[in-house]
């Protein structure tokens, strides 16, 4: 039989795991806030049906009117506040229409997901249910009675021009490229922030792919749907594979794309494998990919912005320099958890799961890869580019420094010298000695 403690932390990690998953769909947060003014709406009406000539001694008398008076201000505020929803999700069009013909389809969910547009979606739904269904219980036998639910009404509705109010300046402000970038960088920061404090906390250690081990039987494992790989409870499988005795090795990267014939992981048992075990339950595959646990996908997102941002269509290089300043930033954290692959262990310290990783060569590469072809032409992106190696060189230890240097003549030496004029040449040649000092 499980443990209790350990079938605690298995149902946790699996609410957690769920929770996760649930706040990455729109329809959540607003369902919440639905459910709430459900809840805010039987409260009232209780009050007003049963409990009003108690009530009102309490509260300031301003707060309740009558029945016709309450009818006709509840009217008002529903049609003002499916106004501003209504006016919210056009505004809500107009920036995804501009995140994907400007910037990139990918950060689509950036602005859809967060958590500020969530909840004024909230709020508005709710007022909107609220008054609804006020309006729905004001009966003729309430008539001779004052009632509080237009009052409330009224507090909701000032909440909901506040919500809009601030609504209209995030938009203003989400809509600026360097924002946009930003808030990319801070994501791909967060997931490595995450590793480097399981690191401390000796729960996780950076090594070599190697999965060689003493065992008895091992089991390939494949997912059940076709997508990318995009949460793996690691700590629920942590503690599943100290239960069961096994060691699960992925072949798989958190962000690659899978299929349900895809052998994404093999499992190596050192004790009887247990008959009825579902391990997939573990790992979540979805359409897309996410920056949950996923922090190349954010250096993915920069790159195509910079891409965007170079193409004739948009000629903006400005935007794209800035995307690769901030990429060296990303790239620097990125090179402080430099490894072939992590592996979690259990309590007692035993490896139990190991998953691969992009080393920090491959990183670079798929950073830059694309931005090398498409601005090979423009002085600005090739001087921008040897800017960041030159940040990178100057943040990081000997070991990247070598990494950076290996990757030299795919990133400086290929640079085409023919393309420019000769101060453009002497501006690369620059560069090019300083960042040659730093990592020699």
């Amino acid at each position: 039989m499980l443990p209790i403690k350990s079938r605690q932390k298995e149902e946790q990690y699996t609410m957690e795991k769920w929770t996760l998953r649930a706040r990455k769909e729109i329809w959540f947060v607003p369902s919440l806030y639905a459910l709430a003014s459900i809840i805010l709406t039987a409260i009232v009406i209780s009050i007003d049906t049963v409990f009003a000539d108690s009530v009102q001694n309490y509260l300031p008398k301003m707060f309740f009117t009558n029945v016709d008076l309450s009818t006709t201000i509840l009217s008002s505020i529903a049609t003002a506040i499916l106004t501003m929803t209504t006016i919210s999700f056009s505004t809500i069009m107009v920036v995804l229409t501009t995140y994907s013909s400007q910037f990139s389809p990918r950060t689509l969910q950036d602005f859809m997901t967060e958590k500020t547009t969530l909840r004024v979606l909230g709020v508005f739904v709710g007022s909107f249910i609220y008054t609804v269904l006020s309006l729905l219980f004001m009966k003729d036998w309430l008539d001779e009675q004052r009632v509080l639910a237009s009052g409330v009404g009224v507090i909701l509705a000032v909440i909901c021009v506040g919500y809009f109010v601030f609504f209209i300046h995030h938009v203003a402000r989400s809509i600026q490229v360097s924002k946009l970038i930003e808030r990319l960088m801070k994501e791909g920061l967060a997931t490595v922030k995450k590793k480097k404090l399981l690191y401390k906390a000796e729960k996780i250690i950076f090594e070599k792919m190697d999965i060689q081990a003493s065992t008895q039987e091992k089991v390939e494992l494949t997912p059940k749907a076709t997508g990318y790989v995009q949460v793996i409870d690691t700590e629920g499988l942590a503690a599943k594979a100290k239960e069961h005795g096994f060691h699960i090795v992925f072949n798989k990267r958190i962000g690659d794309f899978v299929t349900e014939r895809s052998v994404i992981a093999f499992v190596y048992f050192t004790k009887e494998k247990p008959e009825d075990m579902d391990l997939t339950a573990f790992i979540e595959v979805g359409e897309e990919r996410t920056p949950l646990q996923d922090g190349e996908f954010a250096l993915q997102k920069m790159s195509e912005v910079a891409l965007r941002a170079i193409s004739p269509g948009i000629n903006d290089p400005n935007t794209a320099n800035n995307c690769i300043r901030y990429m060296s930033r990303l790239l620097m954290e990125f090179g402080e958890v430099d490894a072939d692959a992590i592996t979690y262990l259990d309590e007692d310290k035993e490896k139990r799961v190991t998953i691969p990783q992009r080393n920090f060569e491959e990183i670079l590469y798929t950073g830059f890869y694309q931005i090398r072809i498409y601005g090979e032409r423009d002085i600005s992106v090739v001087l921008t580019t040897l800017e960041c190696l030159i940040l990178i060189a100057e943040g990081s230890n000997q070991e990247i420094k070598e990494k950076v240097k290996n990757m030299w003549g795919f990133l400086v030496e290929s640079i085409k010298e023919d393309y420019f004029e000769p101060l453009d040449i002497k501006m690369v040649e620059e560069k090019k000695k300083k960042l040659s000092e730093l990592l020699n």
